[in-house]
């Protein structure tokens, strides 16, 4: 079969549209990804560090003071919580002075207490964007 040169020529402007059609997708894809707000959030984190806190162990004649930081992954979360900086305060002194120095000793039970007060937080401010906690200073004397 013989195809003539008018066929291959439209063959060719045919493949090239489609070519450029795929390029085009592609490329107004990338661009929206690229300027959606929404898209942006998604990788940055923010965080609400809270002044020197000092509690009262249970059972014990020793204090622990702690220096927290909570991330979260929504600035208006953070905004939030900075307002409500008291509440987050009441919330973990609740939390800390129920615990023993058993409770908090060693990896296990510092571990145990971040996750206690990030769902404690969670569950108080129904926020999921509450990512973490953490102990930027953590001593018992």
């Amino acid at each position: 079969m013989v195809m003539n040169n008018r066929n291959i020529l439209l063959i060719i402007i045919l493949i090239l549209v489609i070519l450029f059609a795929i390029l085009g997708a592609i490329l107004g894809i990338t661009y929206y990804r690229s300027n959606n707000p929404s898209s942006k959030s998604s990788g940055e984190i923010y965080c609400l560090t809270l002044d020197d806190m000092y509690f009262n162990l249970r059972d014990s004649k020793r204090i622990m003071k702690a220096i927290i930081t909570i991330e979260a992954d929504n600035e208006d979360t953070i905004k939030s919580l900075e307002e409500k900086e008291f509440l987050i305060r009441d919330d973990i002194n609740k939390i800390i002075r129920n615990k023993t120095e058993e409770d908090v000793e060693g990896s296990e039970g510092q571990t145990a207490l971040k996750n206690e007060i990030k769902n404690s937080l969670v569950e108080l401010f129904n926020d999921n964007s509450i990512t973490n906690v953490y102990f930027n200073e953590l001593v018992i004397q």
